[in-house]
């Protein structure tokens, strides 16, 4: 039976952005463990992540996922560094043919409320500057794969430390 197909969600344009959201029950400086710490990222992003924090800094990530045959490696570079609050990358897939970085934004907000919870807003646009044989399945590719870290980084939040 095939695969339903997601709704295409606000803040989503095809083949150019997409947009994730994530509540999590964590203040915003525990959320921003989460992006920054190694052992975290790879309870929920990547198999092996390497990350140097700050206004520098850069973001390693490899894994498998998704059927995907061979490991693939990720590298941002910082284009912008505000903890707890904000983080912009320069953000390409190694060895995949990318001719142009897309711009990954990873902001957390505090939530409203008395509860003390934080959303992590994922935005990453760009796509439209690949190729065009590449530009909206990499689209397709990422907005399942946020989806999908995103979940595990929710449950990852709820379950008590390994």
């Amino acid at each position: 039976m095939p695969e339903k197909a997601e709704a295409i969600r606000q803040g989503d344009i095809p083949g150019v952005q997409l947009r994730c959201r994530q509540a999590l029950p964590l203040p915003p400086g525990e959320v921003w463990g989460w992006l920054v710490e190694n052992p975290k990222l790879t309870r929920w992003l990547a198999a092996e992540a390497a990350v140097e924090a700050g206004p520098q800094g850069s973001l390693q990530l490899a894994g498998t996922e998704d059927g995907e045959t061979g490991v693939w490696r990720e590298r941002g570079r910082t284009l912008v560094w505000t903890p707890p609050g904000l983080w912009v990358l320069a953000f390409e897939r190694l060895d995949a043919g990318w001719t142009a970085a897309t711009r990954l934004t990873l902001a957390v907000h505090r939530e409203p409320g008395e509860a003390g919870g934080s959303e992590l807003d994922v935005l990453q646009h760009g796509f439209q500057r690949l190729p065009l044989s590449l530009c909206l399945t990499v689209w397709e590719a990422y907005r399942r794969r946020w989806r999908t870290a995103l979940s595990r980084l929710a449950a990852a939040v709820a379950a008590p430390a390994e």
